[in-house]
């Protein structure tokens, strides 16, 4: 455990980092608040913010501690206790973060937040953040946006783009080459029609470009090219945030901010 024994008080002080903030309501944490041990420690906070219990209650404090569990920027990011951080699931923020195409706002908190906890780590196989950095990498999420695949070029309805990549031409014209069949990205490439013009060239919705991205790097391990790895990411779409989707998260908070301003603004004109 990480408590602290104190001789003279006779009192353990709190250092499990997850109870810690949940009991100084922070949100990126979820522990359960109806058990005795929760309640114990509420009832014991010093000047200094430090929560404190006796030992006869560590079995309660104990039970309390097992129910914390750190919440990640989304639903779909896993918080793996063995490296005490969430990885990213977001195919257009893996995309941003690789340098393969996609837009994110550079130079955010959550970034830094991200770069830095992967830098840390020996072997990340992936992108990580501390639990503590979920609202900012949540933030930056909410920047986030599809765009075409690297090098490709959005065609004239603006909702679709074209495949230029020349390992995933060959490919989808069966002139060789090996690419993931079972990637989304894959599927989600189609003809562009029959006539002369447009003969033998493909495109996809401009929505799926992070994943035609995912499909073009594994064209690379295909052909034995060096190159990045595949990664198996979520679309950004379907990235939730307690249960919403992106967009009605930000549009919930921004509701929540401006009702918040509307009281603040009736307390202070009825205090005139």
């Amino acid at each position: 455990q990480d408590d602290e024994y104190d001789t003279s008080s006779r009192l353990c002080r709190v250092g499990n980092k997850y109870a810690f903030w949940f009991l100084r309501q922070r949100t990126w944490v979820q522990c359960a608040p109806n058990i005795p041990g929760y309640k114990i420690l509420q009832q014991n906070q010093d000047w200094q913010g430090n929560y404190w219990y006796s030992i006869r209650h560590a079995n309660e404090v104990r039970s309390f501690y097992d129910t914390c569990i750190p919440e990640c920027a989304t639903d779909e990011d896993t918080y793996f206790s063995t490296r005490d951080k969430c990885k990213v699931t977001d195919g257009v923020l893996i995309s941003y973060l690789s340098g393969d195409g996609q837009q994110c706002r550079s130079g955010t908190t959550g970034e830094k937040a991200i770069k830095h906890a992967t830098a840390s780590m020996s072997r990340p196989n992936g992108y990580w953040y501390a639990p503590d950095a979920s609202g900012q990498v949540r933030k930056l999420l909410e920047t986030c946006h599809t765009t075409c695949a690297k090098g490709d070029a959005q065609i004239q309805d603006k909702v679709h783009c074209q495949v230029m990549n020349s390992l995933a031409l060959k490919f989808l014209s069966r002139r060789g080459g090996t690419c993931d069949r079972q990637l989304p990205g894959y599927r989600a490439i189609s003809t562009m029609g029959p006539s002369r013009d447009v003969q033998g060239a493909y495109m996809y919705p401009k929505a799926l470009g992070d994943q035609v991205q995912q499909f073009y790097l594994s064209c690379m391990q295909g052909w034995e090219r060096k190159g990045k790895i595949a990664t198996k990411a979520l679309p950004h779409n379907s990235e939730t945030i307690r249960g919403k989707s992106l967009r009605a998260y930000r549009k919930s908070q921004h509701e929540i901010q401006e009702e918040k301003r509307w009281n603040e603004a009736l307390l202070d004109s009825d205090m005139r």
